[in-house]
C-alpha cells in the first residue's frame, strides 16, 4: 500500500471513528440512556481518543507526502466536527451569553452544578456514579433570590422553587425543611466551585 492510499484510509478511519463519537455523544448530550450511562461514557471517550489519533496521522502523513485526502472525506469529516462542536456547545450553555454565577453541591455519591446566565437561563447537571442528567429552565434573579421559573427545577422536588445566595459565604441555599427555613448546614451550593 502506497502513502496515498494509507491516507486515504487513515482518514476514511477517522471520519468513521469521529461519526461514532458524535453518536455516543449525542446518547450521552440528551440522556437518551441514563442507566450505567458509564458504558457509554467510556465508548465514548475511546472513540475521542482514537478521533485525535487519527487527526494526528493523516496531518502528519500529508505533510510528509504533500497529498491531501479526497475532498470529499475532508468536507465531511469538518461536518461532522462541526456538529459536534455546536452539539457541545449548546450541552454546555456556551451560546446563552455570560455566565452570572457558577456552583456546585457535593455529597458523598452525587454532585450537582448550576449554571445561571445573563439571558434568564439556568442548565444544572446532577452527576453521579453511573452517569449525568441534564435540566434546563428559566429563572428570575430579585436581589439574592433566585426564582426558578421551571416547574420542577429538575425531576424531583430537591431543590425548591426558590433559592437565595448568600454573598459573603458564597454559599446558594436551596432547600427549605418543614417550617419552610432555609437548610443551611448540608443543603447549599458553594459559589465559585
Amino acid at each position: 500500500m502506497n502513502n496515498t492510499q494509507s491516507i486515504e484510509k487513515d482518514s476514511k478511519l477517522l471520519l468513521l471513528i469521529l461519526s461514532i463519537s458524535y453518536a455516543l455523544y449525542i446518547v450521552v448530550a440528551f440522556d437518551f440512556i441514563t442507566l450505567y450511562e458509564i458504558f457509554v461514557d467510556l465508548a465514548l471517550f475511546a472513540t475521542l481518543v482514537g478521533s485525535i489519533v487519527y487527526i494526528f496521522k493523516v496531518v502528519i502523513a500529508s505533510a510528509k507526502t504533500k497529498h491531501l485526502p479526497k475532498k470529499s472525506t475532508i468536507l465531511i469529516t469538518c461536518a461532522v466536527a462541526f456538529c459536534y462542536f455546536l452539539t457541545f456547545g449548546n450541552r454546555n450553555g456556551m451560546f446563552e451569553g455570560g455566565k452570572i454565577l457558577d456552583a456546585a453541591f457535593l455529597d458523598d455519591r452525587s454532585r450537582i452544578d448550576i449554571a445561571l446566565y445573563e439571558n434568564g437561563k439556568y442548565i444544572i447537571f446532577s452527576n453521579w456514579m453511573f452517569g449525568e442528567e441534564r435540566f434546563e429552565g428559566k429563572y428570575k434573579l430579585e436581589g439574592d433570590t433566585i426564582k426558578f421559573l421551571t416547574t420542577p427545577v429538575i425531576d424531583n422536588d430537591f431543590i425548591a422553587q426558590e433559592a437565595i445566595i448568600d454573598r459573603k459565604e458564597k454559599k446558594i441555599y436551596f432547600r427549605k425543611n418543614i417550617d419552610g427555613n432555609y437548610i443551611k448546614d448540608f443543603y447549599y451550593f458553594q459559589i465559585g466551585f
